[in-house]
Order: C-alpha cells, then structure tokens, then sequence
C-alpha cells in the first residue's frame, strides 16, 4: 500500500512539474511585460544559433511604441545605444533601409511622412499612436488583414510599412517568397492586443519559421518580419526583464554564427511607460 501511495505521490509531483514547465512558455495574464523563450521544433540545415526564439510581449497601455528615424533622432546607432539615448525600455528594428538611412517602405511619424516609398512587394503595415480613443493602440495590416496602408494612415499618426507578414491577422503562417535562411526579427500583436517582438538567431527559412511561431505559440496575430541576419537586433530592459538579443547568419551574406556585436541602425521601433 505504501509504495502504491509513494507511487502516486511521484506521479503527481511529475505531472505538477510537467504542468508547470508548459505553463512558463505561456504569457500570464497581467504582467506589463512577458518574456518566453521557446526551443524551436525544427532543427536548422546550418550549425548556428541554440534554436531558442525568443518572444517578448508587451502591455501597450503601459507602454508608448514610437518610431524613431535617423533623418529626425540623431545618426544611426546600435540598438543599445538607441535604448540608452532615449531612454527607452526596449527596441527592435523598423524594417529594412536604404543606404542613405530611409525605410525601405514607407514611414511616417506623428503624421510627417520620413520616407514616400511604396514598393509593392512591401505588403506589411505597423500603424502606432492612434488618432482616435476609439482606434487600437497598435494596429497590423497586411496579407489576409481588414485593413491596408491606407486604412492605417486614416487611424493612426504613425505608419511604417515592410517587407511581409510571417503569420497573418488570424495567426496563420503564410508563404515565403525566397528560400534564404537568416536570424530573424520580428514584430505584430497577439489575441488580446499584446505588442509582441521576437527574435531567433538561429537561421531558419522564413516559412519554416512562420509554421512554427504558429504551432509553439498559437495566440500570435499579424507578425510582420522586420529584419534578417546580423542586423536582426531585439532589447528589453524593465525590472526583472533583460533581453539582449543579436543575429548573426544570412545566405549569401553573412554566412557565420560569428556576430556578437550590434550593428548601427537607422530606425527602430521602441517603447517606453507611459505617463499615468
């Protein structure tokens, strides 16, 4: 009887562990900030990164997301450089850019346009600051979205467009137009209005990638890709927080687990608390 009853004990405690090891992958209700770190599913074709994709999401209530630019925030830095200037909780990058530091897509801020560009291959949008109460704080637009570049500069002041949602308004992958592998970064929204940014320095090809961001965490909504290799830069730095993330491998580019090092950015996206 004793070792039945010890038996069940043990069976118990390992479910409770189990139970407990699912449940930190997962947001908790509440907190301003959440960090999760997942173990991708797929192992990489190339021997880099430690196949960790690490998703941050972010309160927008208690955190203002602004657009910072080049052309208007002094020169081009590292993210960590840009956290410290600006004194900013946490930062990712703002799409992909032009030598002379323009967005590749389109971008306006406070409802200046920066950057008149409109590729047609851009078919993701970032709406911030909302004109409106009535309108959400952070606002995606994109492939499968009800709502397009247009639609987001009659709502919100700021706009940024680029490249392509990884996974669409309702949270499925979506095809990839190239076969390239690169680290990655990444930003959208999630069920409950979350800003969500996450970052994998492992290269994988970005619809591999998108299926998985898709089966690890299905609560993901309108997550646009925002840069690839070692440029893919993600900070968080609040409280207990501390997220310092690099990428370093690209076809064609950078093809290496060597970087450790931020590169300069001209443009990013970062957030701060708000004034209550």
């Amino acid at each position: 009887m004793r070792s039945l009853l010890l038996l069940f004990t043990t069976f118990v405690m390992l479910a409770a562990c189990g139970l407990e090891l699912k449940a930190q992958s997962l947001p908790r209700v509440g907190e301003a900030i959440v960090v999760s770190r997942l173990r991708a599913s797929r192992a990489p074709t190339v021997r880099a990164g430690d196949r960790t994709i690490t998703i941050v999401r972010v309160d927008p209530s208690r955190y203002r997301f602004r657009l910072f630019t080049e052309s208007h925030d002094g020169s081009r830095r590292p993210l960590p450089r840009w956290i410290g200037d600006e004194n900013l909780t946490g930062g990712i990058n703002a799409g992909m850019f032009l030598p002379d530091g323009r967005t590749v897509g389109f971008s306006m801020v406070d409802g200046v346009v920066r950057s008149n560009r409109r590729p047609a291959m851009f078919t993701a949008v970032v709406g911030l600051d909302p004109v409106t109460a009535a309108s959400s704080r952070l606002a995606m637009g994109g492939e499968g979205c009800a709502v397009d570049l247009d639609g987001l500069r009659r709502t919100h002041r700021s706009v940024l467009q680029v490249r392509k949602l990884l996974l669409s308004c309702q949270g499925e992958p979506l095809s990839w137009p190239n076969r390239r592998r690169y680290s990655a970064a990444a930003f959208g929204i999630d069920e409950h209005g979350h800003a969500v940014l996450v970052h994998c320095r492992t290269p994988y090809r970005m619809d591999e990638l998108s299926e998985m961001l898709h089966d690890l965490d299905p609560g993901l909504r309108a997550l646009a890709f925002m840069e690839g290799g070692p440029e893919a830069s993600l900070i968080v730095r609040g409280g207990s927080v501390n997220v310092a993330e690099v990428g370093s491998y690209e076809d064609g580019f950078n093809e290496n687990d060597d970087n450790r090092a931020f590169w300069d950015l001209p443009n990013i996206i970062g957030f701060a608390p708000r004034d209550l």
